[in-house]
């Protein structure tokens, strides 16, 4: 008799928390060193924020991030006049599919539970089906070029 094989995880498997998209979040994202953390050579990698969940973020940016980059992200929530902070560390970034542009997985480092609670209430807005609806709407008026 043989052995029965285990199956190899597919990446999706190895996460330990439900992403979700984002919209209206400013993200700002700075590699950690001593000359940062007082302020001087502070430069946001980030352009967007993608997706999010208590276990990390999804950023697009210009440039590439080396993997295993120490960072402090910071995230500002307009609609909710709220921000938070976290310790993060780059688990991968690579070029996109259109080229000139870069994406970049961040997971977060001893997430605090009051952050990992607001995660979770966003989690609970945008994916609500009121959000989904509005958004739908707004991405439909804008494909036939109405802005109201």
């Amino acid at each position: 008799m043989g052995h029965a094989e285990t199956p190899t995880k597919k990446k999706s498997d190895l996460r330990s928390s439900v992403r979700f998209q984002v919209d209206d979040v400013a993200p700002l994202v700075y590699r950690k060193g001593l000359l940062q953390n007082l302020g001087i050579g502070r430069v946001n990698e980030a352009r967007a924020a993608i997706n999010l969940s208590e276990g990390g973020i999804l950023i697009r940016t210009e440039g590439r991030i080396p993997r295993d980059t120490k960072v402090k992200v910071r995230l500002e929530l307009e609609k909710f006049k709220d921000t938070f902070e976290a310790e993060g560390v780059v688990c991968w970034c690579g070029e996109g599919a259109e080229g000139g542009e870069f994406y970049a997985g961040i997971q977060f480092i001893d997430l605090p539970a009051k952050v990992k609670a607001k995660i979770a209430r966003l989690r609970g807005y945008f994916t609500s089906p009121e959000y989904r609806t509005r958004t739908a709407a707004r991405r439909k008026r804008e494909s036939f070029g109405f802005s109201f």
